[in-house]
């Protein structure tokens, strides 16, 4: 008797799962179809099948991820891969993964069904091929067809009319029945026994598991035994020492009675208790107005460094403006140098003029070029005048600066000194030399808005100066 073969479906695309379904349950075959490759293999635990067919472009796995899993769990299966087109890489990998083999998937199915056909029905086609008819058989079929067809031969003569074949066929009928229900029930014992295997597998991990936690849990409790006696030890050596400071206290107890009965009216120092009392208030007042103090000193000696810093950064911006004048001072130095130098060109041109032309008359007059060119040397050289009167305002100016901040510091030395010698004070220490205050300091002077630097003046006088050449060459 040949039992139902169960068939795994997993198609990531639905029509066409549909589409094997129908085909393979109207070939009789038991069918578990599934679009998810985890409910696949849910299902692949808990019940044995005997061909699978897998497309190879499910969603979620790569690299024939399904097929390694559902080979690990029934190793034994037969693995179909369903593929759109064949690809030889496809195909080569797949063999080398133990497939049984790779099928496109067309419109027409039917070369999958004779696929499957053949490696799920090997023995029925074998014994088909086996059992065909030979020509006697043959024969003999047909003259009983010939008897069983002739209406003259009476019902007596039919061979299958007799009660004792009507009893074997009905034999037969309740013993196949009876085999499926058996087939059937030991399927359910089989799924069953295969269940409570893997129920067993289970409980015997968690078993080894809960052994190796008693395990450790035995050696942490070893552990922790040792560190409670450690622990013991310990406390009974703190409970010794705490005993013979109890008796070291209560005899210093004693000592002390004994001493302030023998000396209740003076004390060491030769005062009384009130005395003391009083000299200790005033000296907690004293330390509190020394905090005080210092808690002050600690705030001047704040506002100090963040004086000396305003100092240094004021000092740093002097430097940058002085590099700045000298830097014009140069330029100016220049400038007055061309400007001699072109009026001695002029003058030497003038010159020349006078002796090539001995005329009475002023080249001045005559000759607009010239005078223009004189005309613009006059205004170069009153820029010139104009840009030395601000050079020597701002170069007054930073002299004033200097003498400023060279105050300030005095001053700042002076608070220094000051605060050094009040510290020394209140810590007991011997003064020191005093330092005088400068005449005329003042604490804390405001920082004169420095004029901004121009250069407007050097750029004019250039752009004269250009043009005067220009003139002259033309």
């Amino acid at each position: 008797m040949n039992l139902v073969k169960k068939i795994l479906i997993v198609h990531g695309d639905a029509k066409m799962k549909r589409r094997l379904v129908l085909m393979l349950a109207d070939a009789g075959y038991d069918l578990r179809a599934f679009i998810k490759p985890d409910a696949a293999l849910e299902t692949a635990r808990v019940e044995w099948f005997d061909l699978a067919l897998v497309d190879a472009q499910l969603s979620g796995t790569q690299d024939f991820e399904f097929v390694e899993a559902l080979k690990k769990i029934q190793p034994t299966v037969p693995v179909v891969l369903v593929v759109p087109q064949l690809e030889l890489p496809l195909i080569v990998k797949g063999i080398r993964m133990g497939l049984s083999d790779v099928l496109p998937v067309a419109h027409d199915l039917r070369p999958l069904l004779r696929r499957v056909n053949s490696l799920l029905r090997v023995n029925t086609a074998a014994g088909a091929e086996d059992e065909s008819l030979s020509p006697n058989e043959i024969a003999e079929a047909e003259a009983v067809l010939e008897v069983l067809g002739n209406p003259d031969i009476g019902q007596s003569t039919d061979p299958f009319n007799t009660p004792d074949f009507r009893q074997e066929l009905m034999r037969g009928a309740k013993e196949r029945a009876m085999l499926e229900a058996k087939s059937e029930r030991l399927e359910h014992e089989k799924a069953a026994l295969e269940a409570e295997l893997k129920t067993l597998l289970s409980q015997n991990a968690d078993a080894l598991r809960l052994q190796n936690e008693f395990t450790d849990l035995r050696t942490q409790r070893e552990m922790a035994a040792a560190a409670q006696a450690l622990i013991d030890q310990k406390a009974r050596a703190l409970a010794e020492a705490r005993s013979e400071l109890a008796r070291e206290r209560s005899a210093l107890e004693e000592e002390r009675k004994k001493l302030a009965t023998s000396t209740q009216s003076v004390s060491p120092f030769g005062k009384t208790p009130d005395e003391l009392v009083r000299e200790k208030t005033e000296l907690d007042q004293l330390r509190a107005r020394l905090l005080a103090e210092e808690s002050r000193l600690r705030e001047e000696a704040a506002r100090i460094q963040h004086e000396g810093t305003q100092l240094a950064q004021e000092r740093r911006r002097w430097h940058e403006d002085l590099d700045l004048l000298r830097e014009q001072e140069n330029n100016l130095r220049e400038y007055e140098a061309r400007l001699r130098q072109l009026q001695a060109q002029l003058e030497a041109d003038r010159v020349l003029w006078f002796s090539s032309r001995p005329q009475s008359r002023s080249p001045f007059n005559d000759d607009a070029a010239v005078k223009a060119a004189w005309e613009k040397l006059q205004r170069a050289t009153d820029l010139l005048e104009a840009e030395r009167a601000v050079f020597r305002d701002e170069r007054m100016a930073m002299r004033e600066l200097e003498m400023d901040l060279k105050r300030r510091e005095a001053k700042l030395e002076e608070m220094s000194g000051k605060l050094t010698e009040q510290e020394k004070r209140l810590r007991g220490l011997p003064p020191s030399t005093t330092h005088s205050p400068l005449p005329g300091a003042v604490s804390n002077p405001p920082i004169p808005v420095k004029k901004p630097l121009s250069r407007a003046p050097f750029e004019m006088a250039k752009s004269l100066l250009g043009r005067g050449k220009g003139d002259q060459g033309g």
